[in-house]
């Protein structure tokens, strides 16, 4: 079952974030726990669209998009930030089945497309992706500003 995150998920969401954080084999920037999740994604004003999937009263997985626009295409999108299924639930469908749930909470929202990036290497992710009918953005390389830099900048236009 595919459905809308709730705060007694909570915990079960700040593994599985952590989990997925933490699968390039290098330290975590930040442990999350359940009272991120609660703040971030499950209260009043929610960072990120989060879906989760629900197998037999355990969340076996979760999806986060968030609402952009993309002006190549004239239309609103859904940036997904985050897809992840605990290693015991995957070969089900769980993932397909998240994105088709993000894809249509974009579309009944009016966006185009769903976008994602993919880590360097991860080819599991990669042929999923493709099984899906996704293609490669043309020119394209993902970028980050964090920490200091973030700061500097953030800086120069505060008053």
């Amino acid at each position: 079952m595919i459905r809308p995150g709730c705060i007694e998920d909570a915990g079960q969401l700040a593994a599985l974030f952590n989990a997925i954080n933490s699968l390039d084999g290098n330290p975590l920037p930040v442990t999350m726990t359940a009272t991120h999740v609660e703040q971030h994604l499950l209260g009043p004003s929610p960072w990120s669209l989060l879906r989760v999937a629900e197998i037999d009263g355990v969340v076996a997985g979760f999806i986060t998009a968030s609402p952009a626009y993309d002006s190549a295409r004239a239309a609103g999108c859904y940036i997904v930030i985050d897809l992840y299924v605990h290693p015991d639930f995957r070969r089900r469908g769980v993932a397909r089945a998240l994105m088709a749930a993000m894809a249509a909470e974009g579309r009944r929202n009016g966006a185009g497309c769903l976008w994602w990036g993919v880590d360097d290497g991860d080819d599991e992710a990669t042929a999923f992706y493709i099984s899906l009918g996704a293609t490669v953005e043309d020119h394209f390389e993902g970028r980050i500003l964090v920490g200091a830099a973030y700061d500097t900048l953030a800086a120069e236009a505060e008053p």
